[in-house]
């Protein structure tokens, strides 16, 4: 009896070892596959059995009671919430970058060199106030200042368009993340019911968590049931088998993030998506909102002293630029006939006259209010593109600093989780020689049967 018990212990000790070198070999294969953790055979002791009418036990074998998956959750949880500000600063950094090439300061073409050589403009009519030249100069230099001025506006309306087309990719890419994680949430659980090993699916779901942590700040967790849940903002966005989805009203360009099943507004701590609405909402608007103040106080104080001024035809009255709509324009008087240009203080002096053009080419340097501050026109805006540098630096700091500790977090999971080669061979012929040690015992209790069977009784015969 013993014997067979024997066989059946051999037998075990086969599988469980089988068993393992699959698992090594799993490993080994998916050695370079993204986000695969590293699996371990559990070994364990089979139930003891004991001896009829004595005191005495006996082992029945081995078996394998569970194939761990080795991951540590307090890393991942580490490693998502950086990754979270990572996203952040990211997409902040690299669009701050696009505005700070709007502007283009320091240049030939920027903002700044070209109200430079609108105020050069007028010194020269300033020279010679009969000049027709010189009037067109200034005709023309006024245009492309406004040009200039017009297509930053322009390009920061269209960043802001970009940004919300972006919001709108990530809103999907979250539905999408959390549809394919309810389903995940079921297949382990239905996998787990069966009493098999769900651990590539759980590297699956860890994957996708990865990168939702990348657009979005949430926290996850495993009830005493065994329901796995991602809460966004306080809002359910998955639990178990089932999913909620976000919305983004696109027909606005402060459009807002909503949930379709609780009719709220989706709360963002962290990630891509907060750093889009961040940047949208709170920094874009300030730039164009300075930036209109400018060209508003820039128009109206500049136009005020143009108005008072009279020009060849002996006209007064007459604006040098229009600023309608959010659209800045030379008056299309003096577009059609620079003549049209004030120069002269008193009618009685002109052509000669050049007082108005004098106090144009100085207007520069007057110290005007502009938006609750007493500055220059010059200084308010050398204030918003400093404003922006700094913006765009904190940002890159900020950037770097997160992917530094996401470097860090990452490799410290790596280190618990990824493959080892070296390790995963020693396993190989560790399980090797206890296969082959188990194929001995098989072999040798097929001997002692052999020869109880076909050899006891007949000695002497």
């Amino acid at each position: 009896m013993s014997s067979f018990l024997g066989i059946e212990i051999a037998k075990k000790a086969l599988f469980a070892n089988q068993r393992a070198q699959q698992t090594v070999s799993h490993n080994v294969s998916n050695a370079n596959t993204p986000g695969y953790s590293r699996q371990r055979v559990i070994l364990e002791s089979t139930h003891t059995a004991y001896g009829m009418g004595v005191n005495w036990q006996m082992g029945t074998g081995v078996k394998i009671s569970d194939v761990d998956r080795i991951r540590d959750d307090f890393t991942d949880r580490q490693f998502r919430n950086e990754n979270s500000g990572l996203g952040q600063w990211d997409i902040q950094s690299n669009i701050l970058k696009q505005v700070e090439a709007v502007f283009n300061e320091p240049s030939d073409i920027g903002i700044s060199s070209v109200l430079n050589e609108f105020w050069k403009g007028w010194e020269t009519l300033s020279k010679d106030a009969s000049s027709q030249e010189a009037r067109e100069t200034v005709k023309e230099r006024g245009i492309t200042l406004a040009n200039t001025i017009n297509h930053a506006f322009t390009q920061l309306d269209d960043i802001i368009n970009d940004i919300n087309y972006r919001i709108s990719i990530k809103v999907n890419e979250i539905n999408s993340i959390a549809r394919q994680v309810s389903k995940l949430n079921l297949q382990i659980q239905q996998t787990e019911i069966g009493g098999a090993s769900a651990a590539d699916l759980k590297d699956k779901r860890d994957l996708l968590l990865d990168q939702l942590s990348d657009l979005v700040q949430f926290e996850s967790y495993e009830d005493e049931n065994g329901i796995f849940t991602i809460n966004v903002g306080g809002a359910i966005l998955v639990k178990g088998g089932d999913s909620a989805n976000m919305e983004f009203d696109t027909s606005v360009k402060n459009g807002k993030v909503t949930w379709k099943e609780y009719s709220s507004d989706v709360r963002i701590l962290k990630g891509e998506l907060k750093g889009l609405r961040e940047l949208r909402d709170d920094k874009l608007q300030k730039y164009i909102d300075q930036l209109d103040t400018f060209t508003e106080v820039f128009v109206k104080k500049f136009n005020e002293i143009h108005a008072k001024g009279f020009n060849l035809d002996g006209q007064d009255g007459i604006n040098f630029f229009e600023y309608t709509g959010g659209v800045l324009s030379v008056d299309p008087e003096i577009v059609n006939n620079p003549s049209k240009i004030a120069a002269a203080q008193d009618e009685n002096g002109i052509p000669s006259d050049n007082r108005i053009a004098l106090e144009l080419a100085d207007f520069r340097n007057k110290i005007i209010e502009i938006d609750g501050r007493n500055c220059t026109i010059d200084e308010y805006y050398g204030a918003l593109i400093s404003k922006i540098g700094v913006d765009s630096q904190e940002a890159t700091r900020a950037a770097d600093s997160q992917a530094f500790m996401v470097s860090q977090l990452n490799e410290r999971r790596q280190m618990t989780s990824s493959v080892s080669l070296d390790e995963e061979m020693t396993k190989m012929i560790q399980y090797l020689h206890g296969y082959n040690a188990a194929s001995r015992i098989v072999t040798t209790i097929d001997e002692m049967l052999e020869t109880v069977v076909n050899r006891m009784g007949i000695t002497g015969r």
